[in-house]
């Protein structure tokens, strides 16, 4: 059988897409992280085993080996995502490992997180004038050099929940006093995206899930 790597959304199972509705209820198995709700899985997948996946990358891999055997032993398996699986959610990478091992993989997509929190909260991240560009960034990968260095008009940043400290020095160093800051987090399941003053970024530490749309900051 295939691996169905499926986009969860971020978080309120109405925006589930239908596809992802559909293969969980036909699932033998749902694999899913900390950030996919628990009552989305036993809402739309009672019947199936339920295995949670570890954020480490050791952790992953290893869970993604079983999920690969049990495809393999004709066992119909959805590996369930937050947000997007193509972003920062390795999907891709699930599918190359399955396929390498003669199973298929289909990806479904999902809404992101940080595309919902554009639309629920009204924060516009392209406006085709002064909002051109966006750029994506994830805990791992961002710091003051990293933003000194793209010429984006928004930027997203993704999971900087106990690094906040981190963004507020790198707004500080790079971007102009028009600079437009947003904290987002749990965004579809009764949390908030605000805009605030980049000094009291920090007040916001330990947030989760949580992401920063940043506007304006070279123009």
């Amino acid at each position: 059988m295939p691996i169905y790597v499926v986009g969860a959304g971020p978080g309120d199972p109405k925006l589930l897409t239908l596809r992802a509705v559909e293969l969980l209820r036909e699932a033998d198995v749902v694999a899913y992280g900390d950030l996919v709700p628990e009552e989305l899985v036993h809402t739309y997948a009672p019947q199936a085993e339920k295995i949670k996946i570890g954020h480490k990358k050791s952790e992953h891999d290893a869970v993604v080996e079983r999920l690969v055997e049990k495809a393999a032993g004709g066992a119909r398996v959805v590996v369930l995502k937050n947000g997007d699986p193509t972003l920062f959610g390795r999907g891709i990478q699930i599918c190359k490992k399955a396929e390498a091992r003669g199973v298929p993989c289909e990806v479904v997509p999902g809404v992101s997180a940080f595309t919902a929190a554009a639309a629920l909260h009204k924060i516009e991240l392209t406006d085709g004038k002064t909002l051109r560009h966006v750029a994506l960034f994830s805990f791992s990968h961002f710091d003051e050099d990293i933003l000194g260095n793209i010429a984006a008009d928004t930027a997203v940043i993704f999971m900087m929940g106990e690094r906040l400290d981190v963004v507020r020095r790198a707004i500080e160093r790079n971007c102009k006093k028009g600079v437009e800051v947003f904290v987002c987090h749990a965004v579809s399941m009764g949390g908030s995206c605000q805009q605030v003053k980049i000094e009291k970024l920090d007040t916001f530490n330990g947030y989760k899930p949580i992401l920063i749309i940043v506007r304006r900051c070279k123009s």
